[in-house]
């Protein structure tokens, strides 16, 4: 998978943020930041990167907001289009391809859309992890992350999970893990959203809920 950043003509189109998704034992994990970026300004603190595509389904973004926005966008017509073709639900791994056809339908036409993204989901077979890059490759992962504080959430991810990680586990291990990034990374930080996916949806931890796991480690202000 090409993993660079991609280019419009000379300018280099960085992810300034910090994705991260893992999985457990019944579901996946999938946090971001909420820090949006302009080179070294801070355009905005409050930016939800994580956009539920459906009821099992969730989406990270980087990369150009308005192309990511228009995937989700786009995403969500293609599942209501193949659950109404099919009269059933799509499941995971079928999203993830859909996904993954769409950036390489447009990748081909020399204007790929410029985003990072990940997608975590939950089927019959269980938790998914889906990493892609501008030409539509796509891995299903045990855990990763993207934008611009992967090396540091990679770092803490790599040494933190393990198979058969629990609910609770693996909430702390992704916000351990989303927290070096907000310290060391210039270009993630201002507060945390997860979702948690599994056989009964996807739901959004609270602020609270997040402030409560992490302990006296929460980076933020109270």
């Amino acid at each position: 998978m090409n993993n660079e950043y991609p280019k419009v003509g000379n300018m280099d189109l960085k992810h300034g943020t910090t994705n991260l998704a893992l999985k457990f034992d019944g579901g996946v994990i999938i946090a971001a930041d909420q820090r949006a970026s302009m080179g070294y300004t801070v355009a905005s603190p409050s930016v939800k990167k994580l956009l539920q595509i459906d009821d099992r389904n969730v989406m990270s973004i980087a990369g150009l907001p308005s192309d990511a926005f228009y995937l989700g966008k786009l995403l969500k017509a293609q599942i209501r289009l193949y659950e109404l073709n099919r009269d059933r639900r799509i499941s995971s791994h079928a999203v993830a391809n859909l996904l993954a056809t769409i950036l390489h339908n447009q990748y081909r036409t020399g204007f790929p859309f410029f985003v990072g993204l990940l997608l975590a989901g939950y089927d019959e077979k269980g938790g998914h992890v889906y990493n892609y890059d501008a030409s539509g490759s796509i891995t299903d992962d045990p855990y990763t992350a993207t934008g611009s504080g992967t090396a540091f959430s990679l770092g803490a991810l790599e040494a933190m999970w393990r198979e058969g990680l629990s609910e609770e586990e693996a909430i702390k291990v992704a916000l351990t893990a989303l927290r070096s990034s907000v310290l060391k990374d210039i270009a993630s930080g201002d507060g945390m959203n997860l979702y948690v996916i599994d056989k009964d949806g996807a739901r959004e931890l609270t602020k609270d809920q997040i402030k409560e796991a992490l302990g006296d480690r929460y980076p933020f202000p109270q």
